[in-house]
C-alpha cells in the first residue's frame, strides 16, 4: 500500500459519495489516502463501517457532521474536505476541521456566497478552478507577447462560450481580478458544447483594434490560442479532465489559494 497522504472526507448525498469513492479508486497509484465517505440523512448516530483505508458513514444529520469529522480526522494526517452537497450551516462548522476545503456543488451560488467567510480559517477553492488551469495558463501567457501587454488599456469585452456556466463566471472573474487596474470589461456569457470535455468551448478578449481568441478544436483534447493578425496559433493539450484528474489537482494543494479568492469575490458580481 502507499504511504497515506491525506485523510479526504467526502460529503453529499449518497449518489454523489458514491461518484468521488469511484474516483479516488483511479487515484491510488498516485499516493495513498484514507477516505471518511458521509451521506446525509437523519441519523442522530455515526455508525461508521470500516474497510482497510475506508470508512463510511450513511444517513446521518447535517447538525451532527462536524462531529463525525471531528471523531475520524487524524490530527496526524492533512483533512481535505471534498463538499458535495448538503446542509450549508454544516459547511461552515466544518472550516476549522478541514486543512483544504473543495466545494463541488451545482448550482454553487449559494455555497459560494459562503464562502468569503471562510477565507481566513481554512484554505477554500471550487474544484471548477482546476478545471479552468489549462485556459487560465493558456490565457496569461498571452501577456507575456509585448504587444498584447501594451494593448490591454484598450481591452473593452470579454465573451465566453461555455457549457457549464459558473465555471465562465469564475473564469471571467479571474480575468477581471488580474486586470481590474488596467482596463473594465464588458461580459457576455453564452451556450458551449453540452457534451464537452472541458466546460469551456470559446473565450473572447478584445477591444479597439486588438483581439485574443482560446478555444478548443477537434476532438476537444487541445486548446488554441490565437491573436489577431500575429498568423498562427499556440495549440497546448487541455489534458485530463476527469473528477478524478481534477480533484488529484486540488489535493496537491496545501495553502491558501488568493488568486481563487479574488476571482471568486468578482465571480459573485458576474450574472450577464
Amino acid at each position: 500500500m502507499n504511504a497515506l497522504i491525506a485523510t479526504v472526507i467526502v460529503i453529499g448525498s449518497r449518489p454523489r459519495v458514491d461518484e468521488a469513492a469511484s474516483a479516488l479508486d483511479e487515484l491510488r497509484d498516485r499516493g495513498g489516502v484514507r477516505r471518511v465517505l458521509i451521506s446525509e440523512g437523519a441519523e442522530t448516530r455515526a455508525q461508521a463501517d470500516e474497510q482497510d483505508t475506508t470508512i463510511r458513514v450513511d444517513g446521518l444529520s447535517p447538525q451532527y457532521v462536524d462531529n463525525a469529522v471531528a471523531w475520524l480526522r487524524l490530527s496526524s494526517l492533512p483533512a481535505v474536505v471534498w463538499w458535495r452537497g448538503g446542509a450549508a450551516d454544516a459547511l461552515e462548522r466544518l472550516a476549522h476541521l478541514a486543512d483544504r476545503l473543495v466545494v463541488d456543488t451545482d448550482p454553487p451560488d449559494e455555497m459560494w456566497g459562503r464562502l468569503p467567510a471562510l477565507f481566513d480559517r481554512t484554505a477554500v477553492t471550487d474544484l471548477r478552478w482546476s478545471s479552468l488551469t489549462r485556459w487560465r495558463s493558456a490565457m496569461a501567457h498571452l501577456f507575456d507577447v509585448e504587444s498584447v501587454r501594451a494593448s490591454v488599456p484598450a481591452m473593452r469585452r470579454l465573451e465566453v462560450a461555455a457549457a457549464d456556466r459558473a465555471a465562465a463566471r469564475l473564469f471571467a472573474g479571474w480575468l477581471c481580478s488580474c486586470l481590474r487596474d488596467l482596463c473594465t470589461l464588458d461580459i457576455s456569457i453564452g451556450a458551449g458544447e453540452p457534451d464537452a470535455r472541458t466546460p469551456l468551448s470559446r473565450v473572447r478578449l478584445s477591444g479597439d483594434g486588438v483581439g485574443i481568441t482560446l478555444q478548443v478544436r477537434g476532438a476537444q483534447t487541445c486548446l488554441e490560442a490565437e491573436l489577431d493578425g500575429a498568423g498562427g496559433a499556440r495549440v497546448v493539450p487541455l489534458g485530463a479532465t476527469t473528477l478524478a484528474s481534477r480533484f488529484a489537482e486540488e489535493i496537491g494543494v496545501r495553502t491558501r489559494d488568493a488568486a481563487f479568492e479574488r476571482a471568486l469575490l468578482a465571480a459573485m458580481e458576474t450574472r450577464s
